[in-house]
């Protein structure tokens, strides 16, 4: 049933997409050097990931006269990850920005990404630079160029955090019993369960009704999308966990990307290349920014904590680390935390 009803969101794109550009079941349009190509994501417009991503259309559209031209659709508007996903492999979009989450079917090595506290130091880019700006992850990049979509960039959602409804957390010990909603991944449920709470897989659409309702305890998520989604209201406490440095991949479809000319190639490679830094600090401004009109409100108690705390936390989970080496080994891994040293 979920594949056909997954078939059928792809089939509904389609035909959205052939009535939007009149071409046929290639919904990009190439003719001579005139391209337009069709950027399908998930998150609202006032998200940096969007924002940054609008500034790199125009950039692109201004280099070449018009040329290539790239439509943006956030919000769901073409279908969700899956959907956009599938329809990259039939060349109905070019491009999406999925959670890591969303790619584990294409590529069993990315799972490592998902791993709680993989980033050692998240008060400054270093680390992470060190992880996702360079050519360790060349072999989820591998995987994911098989399945027909090649990662161009490695942008940012903002660290994410843990908050309950009444529970002030400081140590894992804190967490026991706890109903905490993740991702439906199979490391992030591992992580809450690790630690002695329950992980409850449910879409974030659910979420805010779900804490309203009682029938779950939390959830984790980046500030903006506590913010942006009204969390904060129905939440007692965040506690700044900082589990998970929340890299957004922006995804091209290879089929698509293999018929433009060499020119718009590397003008899109260096275009993304370039607006990564500045996004990941647009995004860490965004984050900020919605921690202090969350504090504005009064309705949630933050809780920084230590460094000693959040390694405490590092330490339970790992048994996660344990059950991601004993499926996939530790050269991934081992290579990811030797670039933080």
């Amino acid at each position: 049933m979920r594949r056909l009803k997954s078939f059928l969101c792809v089939l509904s794109a389609c035909a959205l997409v052939m009535s939007l550009s009149g071409c046929g079941g290639d919904s990009s349009t190439q003719s001579g050097d005139e391209v337009v190509w069709i950027m399908a994501h998930t998150v609202t417009e006032d998200i940096a990931l969007h924002k940054a991503f609008v500034q790199v259309a125009e950039n692109i559209k201004e280099a070449t006269d018009g040329k290539f031209v790239i439509e943006i659709y956030p919000n769901s508007l073409m279908g969700g990850n899956r959907e956009v996903l599938e329809g990259m492999q039939f060349d109905t979009f070019q491009m999406t920005m999925p959670n890591v989450g969303m790619l584990g079917g294409y590529s069993d090595q990315i799972s490592v990404l998902e791993l709680p506290y993989l980033i050692e130091d998240v008060t400054n880019f270093e680390d992470a630079d060190a992880v996702y700006n360079s050519d360790i992850l060349q072999p989820i990049y591998d995987d994911l160029a098989d399945a027909g979509f090649l990662w161009l960039g490695s942008w940012y959602q903002g660290n994410r955090h843990l908050t309950t409804t009444k529970t002030p957390v400081h140590t894992p010990a804190d967490m026991k019993g706890l109903k905490i909603r993740t991702m439906e991944s199979q490391y992030h449920m591992a992580h809450f369960n690790a630690l002695g709470a329950n992980a409850i897989p449910l879409a974030f659409s659910e979420v805010f009704t779900a804490l309203q309702q009682g029938a779950i305890d939390g959830q984790e998520n980046p500030y903006c999308n506590i913010y942006t989604q009204a969390i904060y209201e129905v939440q007692g406490y965040i506690i700044e966990t900082a589990h998970i440095f929340d890299i957004i991949p922006v995804l091209v479809s290879k089929a698509a990307y293999d018929k433009l000319p060499e020119e718009y190639q590397q003008l899109l490679s260096e275009e993304i290349a370039n607006m990564t830094m500045e996004q990941w600090q647009m995004a860490m401004d965004d984050d900020n920014a919605c921690k202090d009109k969350i504090i504005e409100t009064g309705k949630c108690e933050i809780i920084e904590l230590t460094t000693e705390e959040r390694q405490a936390f590092r330490d339970a989970a790992q048994p996660v680390y344990d059950d991601y080496t004993a499926e996939h080994g530790s050269e991934l891994l081992d290579a990811i935390l030797a670039a933080q040293e």
